[in-house]
């Protein structure tokens, strides 16, 4: 007998769109939790819409809503606002990131919703929280980058701001909020009432940067922007090889010593310039110690190097390509990949969510189309064939 999930007796409604509300609908079904995603039945999610489309569907969109049921229906309608309050009453967790107020208009505000589920998790991401004169400022994961210091510091001095490639407030958001609504179902078992959550990108934004805030703040000195050149270790870099790239991590003076042997850099290791990390961390030396180590790691392949510097304790990986991440067999083999078959698109790949939990098995089935379950879920509600039928044809639903 296949074991039950860690949150298969979990369900949840999901009134989310673009990344940080569905991604965090994504990781509770990816656990188990049954998570009925609320969407527009004309357009659905503007997620359905962001990337490469392929055969009609969204892979972007597909990424950041597996395993979850699609329910389309108008919400500002009123019949299909009672769809949705149905729900409510028999759910777990509801789960929205829209700007603060803007389900209050429709009735769902937290103090709405508890009155018709005194139990709810109600659990809500925004871009700068529910509070503050930025309450309001409408903004994606690129504006909190930009307003949280990450863009400043992501770049090399007197460079123009660069934008992380992954939309990491959004996924930090996502995953701080998942976190939260795990604790918040043992909270329950205790307050046996509602509990509110809140989450922002603005707050991981600057949990990220939190480290050099502090410093900012103690030293009353700006923290200069320093690319790959990582201030508080040397050296913790990116290197070029014969073939590509490798990164070098020391962490430590031992580990320092043992790099300069597994490079024949005597020379380094006696230099007094380079004893300690303190001393290879000062700017006035950092550059010189890499240029020198440059000039010895071009003369080897990447995969030479790597394998000689892990035999050895020191940390060092090969700079990959996607294409590269995905051919390497060692990786594969982790359970982090798993191939998922979509209706529309054929075969998909689904990267792992979440941690691993021995003894069971993570859920991965593809994304929905959109209204894919609609019909099913207002059946379990009690609404007739015909029923349906008619808020079909009114436009309050979508089924498929």
């Amino acid at each position: 007998m296949k074991p039950a999930a860690p949150l298969d007796d979990v369900s949840v409604l999901e009134i989310g769109t673009a990344i940080a509300g569905p991604l965090c609908g994504a990781i509770l079904a990816e656990m188990g939790a049954k998570v009925i995603k609320v969407e527009h039945p004309s357009r659905g999610d503007d997620a359905r819409h962001f990337g490469r489309i392929v055969k009609g569907e969204s892979l972007y969109f597909f990424n950041y809503n597996r395993n979850k049921l699609s329910l389309a229906v108008d919400i500002k309608k009123k019949e299909g606002l009672a769809i949705v309050k149905e729900l409510i009453r028999r759910v777990d967790v509801l789960i929205e990131n829209y700007r603060p107020g803007t389900l209050s208009k429709l009735g769902l505000a937290y103090e709405q919703v508890k009155r018709l589920n005194k139990r709810i998790i109600y659990c809500s991401i925004s871009g700068f929280g529910s509070h503050g004169v930025y309450r309001d400022f409408k903004g994606y994961d690129v504006v909190v980058q930009a307003m949280s210091g990450l863009m400043w510091m992501n770049r090399e001095q007197d460079a123009e701001p660069m934008r992380l490639p992954a939309p990491l407030t959004d996924i930090l958001a996502a995953y701080s909020a998942a976190t939260a609504v795990c604790a918040a179902l043992h909270l329950r078992k205790r307050l046996k009432k509602a509990v509110k959550i809140e989450a922002s990108l603005l707050q991981m934004g600057l949990a990220a940067v939190s480290q050099w805030l502090v410093d900012t703040w103690v030293t009353k000195e700006e923290v200069k922007p320093f690319g790959n050149k990582y201030p508080a270790l040397a050296p913790y870099e990116p290197f070029r090889t014969k073939d590509g790239w490798i990164v070098v991590a020391v962490g430590n003076d031992e580990q320092w010593l043992s790099l300069c042997k597994a490079t024949g850099r005597l020379d380094l290791m006696q230099d007094e310039r380079f004893r300690t990390n303190q001393d290879r961390i000062n700017p006035n030396n950092r550059s010189y110690l890499a240029s020198e180590l440059q000039k010895t790691l071009v003369e080897r392949t990447s995969k030479e190097w790597v394998t000689l510097f892990q035999k050895m304790g020191i940390p060092a990986g090969p700079v990959y390509s996607l294409t590269d991440v995905l051919n390497d067999e060692n990786l594969s083999s982790l359970g982090l990949f798993s191939p998922t078959r979509h209706p529309t698109i054929g075969e998909v790949l689904a990267v792992r969510l979440t941690a691993f939990f021995q003894g069971f098995t993570a859920y991965q089935r593809p994304s929905p189309r959109l209204g894919e379950h609609t019909e099913n879920i207002l059946k379990e509600l009690g609404y007739s064939s015909r029923k349906i039928h008619e808020l079909a044809n009114k436009g309050v639903v979508k089924t498929t």
